[in-house]
């Protein structure tokens, strides 16, 4: 990189904006593929109980306030 192609950039710039404007990035979060990644393995702790487990387990969730991928 030349000298005078540096792009400067004050501190708190998001980068992100910059890379899906010059180099077509997204966000894994916004792909499909990492959400269902995400889905599956947050449902593997579900997948062998019953359903008033689940109940309790999506409550103690909900009281940790975590979020889970939908």
């Amino acid at each position: 990189m030349k000298k005078n192609e540096y792009i400067w950039t004050a501190s708190g710039t998001d980068i992100e904006i910059r890379w899906m404007d010059k180099y077509g990035w997204v966000r894994p979060s916004q792909q499909e593929e990492y959400k269902a990644k995400w889905k599956y393995y947050q449902e593997l702790p579900l997948r062998k109980l019953d359903d008033e487990a689940k109940m309790r387990y999506e409550e103690a969730l909900r009281k940790a306030k975590v979020v889970r991928v939908r």
